[in-house]
């Protein structure tokens, strides 16, 4: 595999300037998990996570500025442990709510000249005469 040069952040939000630099002023500050409470190794790439206290993708939908989303205010520091486990469950918690409104929007009606004949409403059904003796 051929390196391909730095990668991108799917979400354009992780790659504004005030995300990288609230994630900067947090990193300066050493504080614990804000999750767990454990101290973070600072010095190891990859062990500090800024988190976002309200999710991205919860954020968006109240209708947020990326301002609002990345502002200092709303970040957190997290152990990468941490952010793997909320955005594990912010995706799953994703994953239900697509679900469950897609089985509310296939609502199958069914066609009535298709239904099964009740003895009320079809002529095709055949009464018995029981006048007539055997």
């Amino acid at each position: 595999m051929t390196w391909r040069g730095p990668r991108k952040p799917k979400d354009p939000l992780l790659d504004s300037v005030l995300f990288r630099t609230n994630r900067a002023q947090l990193k300066q500050l050493h504080l614990p998990c804000a999750v767990c409470g454990k101290a973070i190794d600072y010095t190891r790439p990859g062990a500090f996570v800024a988190g976002h206290v309200v999710s991205r993708r919860k954020a968006k939908q109240l209708g947020w500025t990326a301002a609002q989303i990345n502002a200092l205010s709303n970040l957190r520091p997290e152990c990468r442990s941490c952010s793997n486990k909320t955005g594990a469950r912010e995706g799953q918690q994703a994953q239900r709510a697509k679900l469950k409104q897609t089985r509310q929007t296939k609502i199958i009606y069914l066609d009535n000249s298709r239904r099964w004949p009740t003895p009320m409403d079809d002529s095709r059904l055949r009464v018995m005469d029981t006048s007539r003796e055997w």
